[in-house]
């Protein structure tokens, strides 16, 4: 009699769980499939969105270039109608009817040198300086 009540505990959680459908698990949970559908509807409409954002330069030769959809741009070329300027680290001059505009790689970060003072008056040496 104990044998078999054990036996209908363990087989009642596996009756429902029959019931249920078997889950993908390499799919999206529902919450997530049902947001990806939201923020993919506008770009189904068939106006795909201008992304002109430059994100990429290379240095080779001793020259700059900048690199979209897979070309090389030098200082000189155009990139869809706006001539390039300057190439550096950070940004992008690029001459478009007749002003120079600046477009920054990495929006909202800018490369500086670490202020003397500050390091000079810690007085504390870091442990990999050498004496």
């Amino acid at each position: 009699m104990r044998a078999a009540f054990i036996a209908l505990l363990f087989a009642a959680p596996l009756a429902q769980a029959a019931d249920e459908p078997t889950r993908d698990p390499t799919a999206w949970p529902p919450a997530l499939r049902s947001a990806m559908a939201a923020s993919a509807a506008p770009a189904a409409s068939g106006v795909a969105p201008a992304d002109n954002a430059i994100r990429q330069v290379v240095f080779a030769g001793g020259r700059a270039y900048v690199v979209q959809r897979g070309r090389r741009y030098g200082v000189g070329e155009q990139i869809e109608g706006a001539r390039i300027e300057r190439i550096t680290e950070q940004a992008v001059w690029l001459r478009e009817a007749g002003q120079v505009r600046r477009e920054p790689l990495y929006g909202g970060v800018e490369k500086r040198p670490p202020p003397e003072a500050a390091r000079a008056a810690s007085g504390v040496k870091k442990s990999k300086e050498k004496p």
